[in-house]
């Protein structure tokens, strides 16, 4: 099973953050998954998930 790189909008008013601050970025494999970051900007969270999917890919970036 793969592990997929995902951007999803978190909590903002439980932490204070704005709501432009409220991204974040989660490794999922099946039905187990970790954040990797969170308080994000969603042009910062999708670049980021964009990074680790290069890394998992070995470079190769998925063109579908």
């Amino acid at each position: 099973m793969p592990v997929v790189v995902e951007v999803d909008l978190g909590s903002a008013s439980s932490r204070g953050r704005p709501p432009e601050r409220s991204w974040m970025v989660r490794m999922r494999r099946g039905d187990r998954w970790v954040i990797v970051a969170i308080g994000l900007r969603r042009y910062a969270a999708d670049r980021l998930a964009e990074q680790i999917t290069d890394l998992l890919n070995n470079g190769r970036r998925d063109r579908s």
